[in-house]
């Protein structure tokens, strides 16, 4: 299998809608490529209208989990834990990816011949937010890694081989005790352990900001990222 597409779903509700579309013409649009890939759906404590998004799940070939983490870090690792494909990516089920995402991100990583882990060259926020931003590559001179101590260069949809998925899995959210932002944090663990982080040109990934989101959440609670080689917090 070349690729395990992973999406999950919370309480998105009929959000989840355009982002199954979404999903499904990324992964028609790779198999038209010939590239095989293996739809997989993690339901984490969803609500009921999610759940009823996706009881056709089966009928347009995902293999659909429900768990009870309540954390998206951990769903996405169970979706990990359950895959078969040489690369992983995700989509959350209130986001989209830009039809091309899949067969372009599997070209850029099987061109570099080398472990790297690929985003989308534009990242375009709408909702409650309005903005863009490109993804750096972490190998260009400009990039900067003291930036990582305030921000985060690179969102959770990426797309890697499996196996640094399963070495390094996603951080539990503790925003209780002050700390989230698992993508944050995976990425500067990965940027520690030398894996580069690279653009895939002409991709973009759609991101809905919305009231009760894990993201809005870390955000109103104030939390840092887990401390790691990258980010100390020392003074």
């Amino acid at each position: 299998m070349d690729i395990s597409a992973i999406l999950t779903g919370h309480s998105e509700g009929l959000l989840s809608g355009p982002s199954i579309a979404s999903f499904r013409e990324a992964i028609d649009f790779a198999r038209g490529r010939g590239l095989s890939v293996e739809p997989i759906v993690i339901l984490d404590r969803p609500s009921a209208l999610t759940k009823d998004m996706f009881t056709d799940a089966a009928s347009w070939g995902a293999t659909l989990f429900t768990t009870d983490y309540g954390d998206p870090g951990l769903a996405r690792n169970h979706g990990v834990s359950q895959s078969t494909g040489h690369f992983v990516t995700f989509l959350d089920a209130d986001d989209l990816w830009s039809f091309n995402w899949l067969t372009a991100a599997h070209e850029l990583c099987m061109r570099e011949n080398r472990d790297v882990i690929a985003h989308s060259q534009l990242n375009m926020s709408f909702g409650r937010e309005r903005l863009y931003w490109l993804h750096i590559d972490s190998e260009h001179p400009s990039f900067d890694p003291a930036y990582l101590q305030i921000g985060n260069y690179w969102d959770a949809l990426s797309f890697a081989p499996r196996r640094i998925f399963a070495e390094i899995p996603f951080h539990k959210n503790e925003l209780s005790a002050g700390y989230g932002h698992e993508d944050w944090h995976w990425n500067c663990l990965t940027l520690s352990m030398g894996y580069p982080h690279k653009p895939v040109t002409d991709t973009v990934h759609m991101k809905r900001r919305r009231l009760g989101s894990q993201s809005a959440r870390a955000n109103s609670n104030d939390v840092v990222p887990w401390p790691t080689d990258v980010v100390l917090f020392t003074v």
